[in-house]
């Protein structure tokens, strides 16, 4: 549902999934490279129904770029 963007503002370091269950989850390509940002970023709505199924640091990481996305 979104790309994790590096520091660059190019280059995808990995992708957010949604799961049926609307658990989040993250692919990384390449977990070495820092994140900038989310493209395009996840509504709050998203984020909330993904608290009952998603881990914490998940949760935590996600809400954290958020603040940080154009």
């Amino acid at each position: 549902i979104a790309r994790l963007i590096g520091s660059n503002g190019k280059h995808t370091v990995g992708w957010v999934y949604v799961w049926e269950s609307s658990e989040l989850s993250i692919l990384w390509i390449n977990k070495r490279d820092p994140v900038a940002f989310i493209d395009p970023p996840l509504c709050p709505e998203r984020l909330a129904k993904a608290k009952a199924t998603t881990p914490e640091d998940v949760i935590a990481f996600l809400t954290a770029l958020l603040k940080h996305s154009p």
